[in-house]
């Protein structure tokens, strides 16, 4: 197609993937996805609680409590910032405190099939406001799903054919529309016209910021959300944008490929949801297959384990693997954005969680050593998803044996999904100083969703689960 016809197919797309979501109600959305949904909230959740104790995010929790207690004066709070102690602040300001963490330690959930943390740029605001206004449950779950739906299908649809702009960046404000919009049940032709905005509202931050681990990455999905309110607002005004407009900023302005045909393929048959990805590893998920290669090795010869005597660390990897380069990350960012970084702490510590992307880790005299013993290649041959992020890594030791294990695909994804009981460990593990009851009230309410569409629990309002995380476990 020329690009006339693809412009149109986009706003054609867009029309049908509107016109389809409003229509759905929590019952048309089968059990596995509901409870898909609620896992992506049980895995943000406790990734948002994990962030709580750095210095940054601590600073900027500081000042969004002072914040929202002068505009809220004697109005009362609304919603939740996930920390200790549960602080009540305005919608707005617990939602940006909320998004700022989530993206903070690599430990939220992401999208397979496109570069895309759809929970990431939905739920902080979508969340805040079902808890503020007591809306239902049931209504938070079905909001979640359709948000993101949509925020994967623009991802699906407009791709870049190299990492310039970071995902968080381009659809922080598309997330935050839908997840208001739906959440508020806004009719077809005013989601359509605010989802027109909203992709014209994002930040152009490059992908390269992550690498270079410059912090201001990890604020662009918060970014996103003001802007949601006011794609909406003005799209209620009247002020808005084209059906086509997505493709006139994606392709036309920023070069992104162009496959409109994926915002309407399989709708209700193919859930974003669904292939969702959850991570054990507290780093980017091009170097997950690294690490997991990394760890077969040491399961089999458990003394390397601390790299004294390994002298190099050979890997081949994929295209996106081969962009984290850098031998001397600068931050905790930097560190999880680097691929030496990741192989040498994993085999420093035996694994890639939050320890070994810590200050500490970023500080450790035996994971710098190593990280400049690194040599990287591109492998021989890209592969088909789901073995498009493969890796093949070697150890060469000081006294000239060798060590090998391939990873052809990292643990989390649709393909090779973690058992439900490791993850609710992993959430548990996150939470539970804070929120002690947030996962057994989240495990109850998965099981739920799996009995019917109309259990009693969702009818709760999701103030009152809320209610139960910061709840100690009985």
């Amino acid at each position: 197609m020329n690009n006339d016809q693809l412009r149109q197919a986009a706003g054609d797309g867009l029309h049908a993937l509107v016109n389809w979501a409003v229509r759905q109600e929590l019952g048309d959305i089968p059990a596995s996805v509901r409870q898909a949904t609620v896992m992506v909230l049980a895995d943000d959740l406790a990734a948002m609680l994990s962030a709580q104790d750095e210095p940054q995010i601590r600073a900027s929790h500081d000042k969004l409590s002072a914040a929202s207690l002068a505009n809220l004066g004697k109005a009362g709070a609304a919603a939740s910032l996930m920390r200790h102690g549960r602080p009540q602040l305005s919608v707005l300001q617990a939602a940006l405190g909320n998004a700022l963490s989530g993206s903070w330690n690599e430990l939220d959930e992401g999208y397979r099939k496109a570069v895309c943390h759809a929970g990431l740029y939905t739920l902080p605001i979508l969340l805040a406001i079902a808890e503020s206004e007591q809306l239902s449950t049931a209504e938070v779950i079905r909001a979640s799903t359709l948000a993101y739906e949509v925020s994967a299908r623009f991802a699906r649809a407009w791709p870049f054919d190299a990492l310039k702009i970071h995902p968080h960046a381009l659809f922080n404000t598309v997330g935050a529309t839908a997840a208001i919009g739906f959440l508020r049940r806004l009719p077809a032709d005013l989601m359509l016209d605010a989802l027109s905005n909203a992709s014209t509202l994002g930040v152009v931050g490059p992908y390269s910021q992550a690498i270079r681990g410059a912090l201001i990455r990890n604020a662009w999905a918060a970014a996103g959300i003001s802007n949601g309110f006011l794609a909406i607002e003005w799209a209620q005004a009247g002020i808005c944008g084209l059906p086509q407009t997505p493709h006139d900023v994606y392709v036309e302005t920023l070069g992104s490929q162009a496959h409109p045909e994926q915002l309407s393929a399989e709708l209700g048959l193919d859930w974003a949801v669904a292939s969702g990805y959850h991570k054990v590893n507290a780093c980017c998920q091009y170097a997950h297959s690294a690490i997991e290669a990394m760890q077969e090795i040491l399961q089999q010869h458990p003394a390397l384990q601390g790299g004294a005597t390994i002298d190099r660390i050979q890997i081949q990897t994929h295209r996106s693997g081969m962009s984290l380069t850098d031998t001397q990350p600068r931050t905790t960012l930097g560190a999880k954005f680097s691929m030496p970084h990741a192989l040498a702490a994993s085999l420093v510590y035996g694994h890639g969680g939050a320890e070994a992307f810590s200050t500490e880790a970023l500080d450790d005299e035996r994971v710098a050593r190593l990280r400049h013993r690194v040599d990287m290649r591109l492998v021989a041959q890209e592969l088909p998803w789901p073995h498009d992020r493969p890796a093949f890594l070697t150890l060469q030791g000081t006294d000239g044996r060798s060590y090998s294990a391939q990873c052809m695909s990292a643990r989390g994804g649709p393909e090779r999904p973690f058992d439900d009981e490791d993850l609710w460990a992993k959430i548990q593990a996150l939470s539970h100083a804070s929120a002690p009851g947030l996962t057994s009230t989240l495990r109850r309410l998965h099981a739920d969703c799996a009995a019917s569409a109309t259990a009693a629990a969702l009818s709760r309002s999701w103030r009152a689960q809320v209610d139960q995380f910061f709840t100690p476990a009985v």
